[in-house]
């Protein structure tokens, strides 16, 4: 596994809101017209799905939610499908006025790599720094790359033991899980979520991102509600992907 620390390289932060300790955390998609209707599902102890087809902005919606933790906090990206987008990361702040979110990152391919990661390294990285956030990018790429040894029994119990490590986290240390999740087409149900009813179990809420097909609107998106027990199925926001992110 590799670990790499996205540290400031960039122009120094100007514009940054600290929470107050006594009031408690505000996460935030850094993108006030997401906030508002998807705001409430950014809530300690939970587990939040973004899906959606590749290239749709899962990547470039959740390095923005990065950029949007103040600096005495930090998050953690693991990325299961190769190299990470430092770059992307640092174009996000350097157009908002800022430095580089403070993001640990790391890289595992497999699924034993992935469920280290998850199982042992990650707590004892939640144990010395103040994370705030762990994004897992993407859920489904371990489990889609190869067999498993002992079949769909295994695969399924794989994805229980991660799942469950995630949500014990996110309840001991107070933080947010955002999942990024792949698409599949199903022959009856159309396109869905990858893994499965397993790790439809598992997870909170679950918004979809999808491209519009706009010919005079280069990287529009929609954002719509799929789960959650606070915002009404099929709730959607219409957004464009810019230099800040996805506004």
């Amino acid at each position: 596994m590799i670990q790499a620390k996205a540290s400031g390289k960039l122009c120094p932060r100007i514009f940054q809101v600290t929470p107050s300790m006594k009031e408690g955390f505000d996460w935030s998609f850094g993108c006030r017209n997401l906030d508002v209707p998807f705001g409430c599902l950014l809530k300690e102890g939970k587990v939040l799905e973004i899906w959606g087809a590749s290239g749709s902005g899962k990547t470039q919606l959740s390095l923005q939610m990065c950029s949007a933790i103040p600096p005495e906090y930090c998050s953690a990206y693991i990325s299961t499908e190769g190299s990470i987008s430092t770059s992307r990361l640092f174009d996000i702040c350097s157009a908002r006025g800022m430095t580089s979110a403070n993001c640990d990152m790391l890289t595992c391919t497999t699924v034993d790599s992935f469920s280290d990661c998850v199982l042992r390294q990650l707590p004892l990285l939640l144990a010395t720094k103040p994370v705030k956030l762990i994004v897992i990018d993407s859920i489904a790429a371990p489990f889609r790359a190869g067999e498993i040894e002992g079949g769909g029994v295994r695969r399924a119990q794989k994805i229980r033991s991660i799942g469950q490590q995630l949500k014990y986290l996110s309840s001991k240390y107070k933080l947010l899980v955002v999942i990024l999740n792949q698409a599949t087409d199903h022959p009856i149900k159309g396109t869905q979520p990858a893994l499965g009813m397993t790790w439809s179990y598992l997870i909170n809420s679950r918004l979809r991102i999808e491209k519009l097909g706009y010919d005079n609107m280069i990287g529009a998106r929609r954002v719509s509600a799929d789960k959650g027990s606070c915002v009404k199925s099929g709730t959607f926001v219409d957004c464009t992907i810019q230099k800040e992110g996805l506004l």
